[in-house]
C-alpha cells in the first residue's frame, strides 16, 4: 500500500510542478485544488486501505487531472 500511495503523491508532484510554472488564473487554481484533494483522500490509506473501486476512482481521477494539465499547456490558461 505504501507504494501505491508514494506513486500517487509522485503523480501529483507532477502536477503541481506543471502547473507551478502556468501563468496564474482561475484555472490553474482549480487544478491545483483537485490535485490536493487526491492527496487527502489518498492519506488516509495508509491506516484503513482503500477498497480496489475507491482506489481505481482515485487514480481515473488523477489520470484526468494529468489530461486537463496537458490540455492547459497546449492552449494556455483562458483559451
Amino acid at each position: 500500500m505504501a507504494r501505491r500511495l508514494s506513486v500517487l503523491r509522485d503523480a501529483v508532484t507532477v502536477v503541481l510542478r506543471r502547473l507551478a510554472v502556468l501563468p496564474p488564473s482561475a484555472e490553474v487554481e482549480e487544478l491545483k485544488a483537485k490535485a490536493e484533494e487526491c492527496v487527502k483522500e489518498a492519506k488516509g490509506w495508509s491506516r484503513s486501505p482503500p477498497a480496489p473501486e475507491e482506489r481505481d476512482r482515485v487514480s481515473k481521477r488523477l489520470l484526468k487531472l494529468h489530461a486537463e494539465v496537458a490540455k492547459l499547456e497546449r492552449s494556455g490558461p483562458g483559451s
